[in-house]
């Protein structure tokens, strides 16, 4: 299986990453459609990790606070792919995009499973 990580490159690949957010981390919260974006979607760096057909996998993003400061927020792996270290790839591609934006820190928060 090849994994390729990568911001989504049109409208349906961002959509699907915001699908897979809402699945992993609103839905089994009861929390509505709609609640997995926010104000700051526009101007964050998402990235994703899709199979070779270009379904995601899992996805995340990355906001700056400050310039010094960026966040992780919105890490999401399909049930499908968890515990294959896909995470662990979308996290390290928006720790070289956040490096190479000069931020100097950067902020997790992370469920107990995660």
């Amino acid at each position: 299986m090849a994994i390729i990580i990568r911001s989504p490159e049109n409208e349906l690949e961002l959509e699907a990453c915001f699908e897979l957010r809402w699945v992993s981390l609103r839905k089994p919260w009861n929390q509505p459609k709609g609640s997995e974006r926010d104000e700051k979607e526009a101007e964050s760096i998402h990235m994703g990790a899709f199979d070779e057909n270009g379904n995601v996998m899992g996805t995340g993003r990355l906001q700056f606070n400050s310039p010094d400061e960026a966040q992780v927020r919105y890490m999401a792996v399909a049930e499908a792919y968890r515990n294959q270290g896909i995470g662990a790839l979308v996290l390290e591609a928006l720790e070289v995009a956040a490096r190479s934006k000069n931020a100097k820190y950067l902020v997790l928060e992370a469920r107990d499973l995660a």
